[in-house]
Formats: C-alpha cells, sequence, structure tokens
C-alpha cells in the first residue's frame, strides 16, 4: 500500500521537533526529518515525497540553494517545496522563494491548521498523481494488448478468409470438374447407345430378315428345323428388346425427337413400370434449348420421378412444366409420406445432392417443399439460354481426349439446329440405311 511522505528540513532541533509534532498526528502520511540541505538531498535522491517544508535559514546551504538543487534533479524535480521562516519575512525573499519554485512562503509562528491543510492538500494530491500514473501504466499496458490482440485477430481474419476463398476456389473446381465429368459421361452413352443401335441392332435385324425367310422355307419341308428357328427368332426378339432397353437406360433415343416427346415418354414409362398414377401439365410449344440443358433436366426429372418411387410411399404424382420469359421452371409433386427430418442427406445417398447439383451447373434455383404426411414438392427453374449456368463449360478439356470427342466439338457448328429436327434427320437416314441392308439380305436369299 503506498503511504505519501513529507519531508521536514530545518537546522533547528527545536523548530524540526515542533513541526513534526504538528503533522505526526494526522495519519495517511509519513513524516520524514532532515537538519541540512545535503541530508534532505540524500534523503530525496532515495525517496518520493509529497511536499517538503523547508527552513530559509541554514548553515552550508541555505533553503533557497537546496531547493533550486532539489528542483535539478529529474527525480524530484515536480516535488512542492513550502519554505517556513522566522528571520527572512519581507517580500525580497518572498519573492526570491517563488522564484526557486516553491509553492508557498509560510511565517512563524504557523497556525496548526494551516499547516496541517496545506500539507494534508499536497499529499492527497501525491496520491492522485500516484493513481493517475498507475492508471495510465495499465491503460498503456491495455493498448498494447489491445494491439496485440488486433493483430491476432487481423491475422486469423487473413487465415480464414483465405482459407474460405480456397475451399470456395475449391469447390467451384470440383463443381466444374463434376460437370465436365457428367456431361463426358452422357456423351459416352450417347455414343455407345448410338453404336449399339447402328452396329449391333442392324446385324440383329439383318440375322432376324434371315432366319425369318429360313422360318418361312422349312415351314412345309423341315418341321422340326423349322420349330427349332421359330425358337431362335424369339430368342432373337428378346434381344433385340433387351437392346432397346440397353439403349433406353443409356439415352433415351425419344431426347432426339425433342424435350417435349421425352418428357411425355418418361412420365408414361415411369407409370407402366410403377403403377403410380401421374399427371402431366406442359405447354403445347416445343420446348426449345440446347442439347446439354435438355439432357440434364431430363435427367433431374429420372432422379425425381425414382426418388418418388424409392422413397415416397405415393400412389400420385404431378409433373409441370412451365416457363416465363427466360426461364423454364419444372416442379414434381407427390403424395407421399413427406421427407422426415434428418433424412435428406442419408450415407451413400446422392440423388437430391446430384439433383442440386445439376441445376447449380445450369445456374438455376433448387427448392423443396415438404412435411410428414404431406407430400413433396420439388422445384426446379433453369435458364432457358446460355448467359446463366455456363460455368462448366469454362472447364478447360484435358489434352488426349478421344478422336470421337474431338470429332463431335468440329462438328458443334450443328447444334444450332434445333434438337427435334436433327433428331428426325438422323432416324431417317439410320431407317434409309437398315431397308437398303434388308434388301440386299433379301436378294441374296432369294
Amino acid at each position: 500500500m503506498f503511504i505519501p511522505k513529507v519531508l521536514l528540513v530545518n537546522d533547528d532541533p527545536a523548530s524540526l521537533l515542533a513541526l513534526a509534532s504538528l503533522l505526526t498526528e494526522r495519519d495517511g502520511y509519513e513524516v520524514i526529518t532532515a537538519r541540512s540541505g545535503e541530508e534532505a538531498l540524500r534523503k530525496v535522491l532515495t525517496n518520493d515525497f509529497a511536499v517538503i517544508l523547508l527552513d530559509v535559514s541554514m548553515p552550508s546551504m541555505d533553503g533557497f540553494e537546496t531547493a533550486e538543487a532539489i528542483h535539478s534533479h529529474p527525480r524530484s524535480s515536480a516535488v512542492p517545496i513550502i519554505f517556513v521562516t522566522a528571520h527572512y519575512a519581507d517580500e525580497m525573499n518572498r519573492l526570491k522563494g517563488y522564484q526557486r519554485g516553491a509553492v508557498d512562503y509560510l511565517f512563524t509562528p504557523i497556525i496548526p491548521q494551516i499547516l496541517q491543510t496545506k500539507v494534508a492538500v499536497f499529499v492527497e494530491l501525491a496520491k492522485k498523481n500516484l493513481q493517475l500514473q498507475h492508471q495510465k501504466q495499465e491503460f498503456e499496458q491495455l493498448n498494447l494488448d489491445l494491439k496485440e490482440q488486433r493483430k491476432q485477430d487481423l491475422e486469423h481474419i487473413n487465415e480464414r478468409r483465405l482459407a474460405e476463398e480456397a475451399l470456395r476456389q475449391s469447390q467451384e473446381e470440383l463443381r466444374q470438374l463434376a460437370s465436365y465429368q457428367e456431361r463426358i459421361k452422357e456423351d459416352e452413352r450417347k455414343r455407345i447407345a448410338r453404336e449399339i443401335h447402328d452396329e449391333l441392332g442392324q446385324n440383329l435385324l439383318a440375322l432376324r430378315i434371315d432366319i425369318a425367310m429360313l422360318h418361312a422355307r422349312t415351314g412345309a419341308t423341315h418341321p422340326k428345323l423349322n420349330k427349332k428357328v421359330h425358337s431362335v427368332l424369339d430368342h432373337i426378339d428378346s434381344t433385340m428388346k433387351a437392346m432397346r432397353a440397353i439403349i433406353n437406360n443409356l439415352r433415351p433415343t425419344v431426347l432426339d425427337l425433342g424435350l417435349n416427346a421425352a418428357i411425355e415418354w418418361q412420365v408414361k414409362e415411369f407409370q407402366r413400370r410403377t403403377s403410380i398414377a401421374c399427371a402431366l401439365m406442359m405447354p403445347e410449344a416445343e420446348l426449345v434449348m440446347d442439347d446439354g440443358r435438355a439432357t440434364a433436366l431430363f435427367r433431374i426429372l429420372q432422379e425425381s420421378l425414382n426418388n418418388v418411387f424409392r422413397h415416397a410411399r405415393a400412389t400420385k404424382a404431378t409433373i409441370t412444366l412451365t416457363h416465363t420469359g427466360s426461364r423454364l421452371y419444372m416442379s414434381v409433386a407427390d403424395n407421399g409420406v413427406g421427407i422426415f427430418p434428418g433424412c435428406r442427406r442419408k450415407a451413400n445417398s446422392f440423388g437430391l445432392v446430384g439433383i442440386k447439383e445439376r441445376v447449380s451447373t445450369l445456374g438455376g434455383d433448387f427448392e423443396i417443399d415438404t412435411g410428414e404426411e404431406a407430400g413433396t414438392t420439388l422445384t426446379v427453374s433453369i435458364p432457358l439460354d446460355d448467359t446463366a449456368g455456363n460455368a462448366a463449360n469454362q472447364f478447360t478439356l484435358a489434352e488426349g481426349m478421344s478422336t470421337e470427342f474431338n470429332r463431335r466439338a468440329s462438328d458443334g457448328a450443328e447444334g444450332a439446329k434445333p434438337a427435334r429436327k436433327r433428331g428426325q434427320t438422323a432416324k431417317r437416314k439410320r431407317e434409309a440405311e437398315a431397308v437398303k441392308l434388308d434388301a440386299s439380305k433379301f436378294n441374296e436369299m432369294t
């Protein structure tokens, strides 16, 4: 605990004792005495004083010289000095005392109450000064702590910002990579489906024509062979049916006839396969968009209907397509059990995640409205043009792609044609080639 100190300097023992007796009766400070100016200087060098009561008339070093020496030292330069004298009571000495830095100049005899009050004021002032110094030190330390904390916070914020930026960039790259892989997968499905249809399909058709002609010629002459040939025909029909199912699973050929026809076929096929009643509402006008968007929307419809069949336990589904301005809206609603809380993202279940990523890639929006025993409505909206959702196209194709993909890239000028017209042209071409092949086979047999 800090106790202020008061220094009494007087060469007269009786006067020093009298002053000390007046002040030691007071609480709150400590009184220290000195018999000369030299002793006073030694005590000032080792102690901090609230006030110094200094006699003017002293041998060797008088009060004026002592006061000047005290104020010349940095440690005691601000210590208040009160001169107490009985001999130098004129105005000239008073002025000289004030010039030496005194705060007061008292003449004896001294009124005890006045002296005690003056000393008490300086003692209290010393306490306040010390308190202010402590507060200043605390504030300085607090300021340093705040600066250090602010520096650490800025570093943490910068690190977090960099981490978030890296995470966003990584997520964007992953999204673009997923979109790129999905596009490549769709292209590969399309290529495989075409090759199966054009190569295996034509060969099976030619084989069936040959077997059918053999079946017709052996009906009367070779009954047993005819029966075996009939069985072979059934196997060929089953194979062709399985081949069509594989082609439809890879990429429904109905997509080449346009998005409207593909959606109608998918809804009817889903209703036939699951016995879930379906209502389809869409505009009569053909929905014209690029092949990538049409395929993505068709896959979203497929996945949504599969979710209805697997999880909803519904008896009815309603599919609605509308377009407003430059956006297309599609909703798939069911009357099932809804999505329970916490079940939207199960382990190894990526149906809704896949739909969300497809829609995000196209620059669209994805919403789910559901409730327990209240059914589920899935709504997606995508732009009809390429001004939004083209992030996937910014993903650079890797070097060394197959010549099939390069060929399709070079043929990109044909993509400006409507999907339906392009599909009909390709279909007529394949039918003409099939008829030509069948005719040649028939001529060889006959």
